[in-house]
């Protein structure tokens, strides 16, 4: 995982073939993560390199418009779909956010 550009070339220097980058915002999935960066450091991130960026941390389908509008390429999601109610029904909505 990178979160800024710096450690974002150096991964892709060393080989790396895409990027999870993050957290994006506040996740309960985790704790002791750094604060949120948010679709401007994932837009400082998807700039900086030429691979792939998945957007992870606090990830919604609400949040995936603005995401991908910043240049992810794509998202990670863990607490979007089992913290709910109906993980069945918040899957086909992330993925209907992505494919919008």
């Amino acid at each position: 995982t990178a979160r800024a550009p710096g450690t974002a070339t150096a991964a892709v220097a060393a080989g790396a073939s895409y990027l999870g980058v993050g957290p994006c915002h506040t996740t309960s999935t985790k704790s002791g993560l750094p604060d949120p960066i948010g679709p401007a450091g994932v837009r400082a991130v998807v700039d900086a390199v030429d691979v792939p960026v998945i957007a992870i941390g606090g990830v919604t389908a609400e949040r995936v418009p603005e995401l991908r509008a910043a240049g992810a390429y794509g998202v990670a999601v863990v607490g979007a779909v089992s913290a709910a109610v109906d993980p069945a029904r918040a899957t086909t909505e992330l993925i209907e956010a992505l494919t919008c």
